[in-house]
Parts: C-alpha cells; structure tokens; sequence
C-alpha cells in the first residue's frame, strides 16, 4: 500500500492479529497497547521497525504527530520501512528462509528460557524450608 503507518490497537489479549496483518501490509506498525506482549521481544528489536504510541494518547494529534515525524525525518522512516520487510519472516508459517521463521524464533525464545532455569543436581529438588533443608540431600527429606 501507499500507507507509511497503521494502527495497531489493543486486541482481547495482550496481543493482537492486527499486528501481524499490519507487518505483511508493509506498514510501520505504530502499536497503541501500553501492556502489548510482543513477540519474539528477546531478540527482535521492536524500536527499529515500529512506533509505539499510548493507547490514552491515540487522539487526532497522533496524526499530526505522524505527519510532522514524515516530514522531519524522512530517513528515518525510510529506514523503519526498510527494516519491516526483513523482520516479516518471524511471522511468516510458510517462510522458506531456514534462517528465519516463526518456528525458529519459538524454539530460540524457549532455548533462552530454558537456560535461565536454575539447574538441579540429582532426581529431586531441593527446596528451601523444607525438613533437612540444612543439608544437601540427593534424595528428598523423609518425614519421620
């Protein structure tokens, strides 16, 4: 289209559809949800490819503000538009690039939180407060 910007205002959740239908529109998605839980946030930097605007804020003057910021800073819109295109993969299912892909952004994002579990010797863990806590035990505490 011929849009530089679309809306993306707050869905049911904490997410929206709107979102991806804004990304593959080619627009620069100007999220309107103060609480929006973003996808892949833990390696896709949102701030080179979107705007985001309060949702109590999202009043006419938004417009005014968007037709100011095209005026002003061209370039960098340029290059937010520059930069949706490539970060479009992420959410594309049928994405043919092996290096990007909404099933490898999954698998990235649980391999990071899997690494930040504490990790556990033994069968058991071992919880804090519990009878024999004072120890170490590789075996839970017995009651008795």
């Amino acid at each position: 289209g011929q849009c530089n910007f679309c809306f993306v205002p707050k869905g049911l959740g904490y997410w929206s559809n709107r979102l991806y239908e804004v990304l593959f529109a080619g627009c620069i998605p100007v999220l309107l949800s103060d609480n929006i839980g973003l996808p892949f946030d833990d390696f896709l930097d949102w701030t080179t490819f979107s705007l985001k605007w309060p949702m109590s804020e999202a009043t006419p003057a938004l417009v005014h503000h968007l037709d100011k910021f095209v005026a002003n800073n061209w370039p960098l819109v340029e290059q937010l538009h520059a930069n949706v295109r490539p970060n479009r993969c992420w959410f594309d299912y049928g994405s043919e690039d092996p290096d990007c892909s909404p099933y490898l952004g999954i698998l990235w994002s649980l391999h990071k939180r899997k690494a930040s579990l504490p990790l556990t010797p033994g069968k058991y863990w071992h919880w804090r407060g519990a009878p024999g806590a004072a120890h170490t035990p590789q075996e839970p505490p017995t009651s008795g």
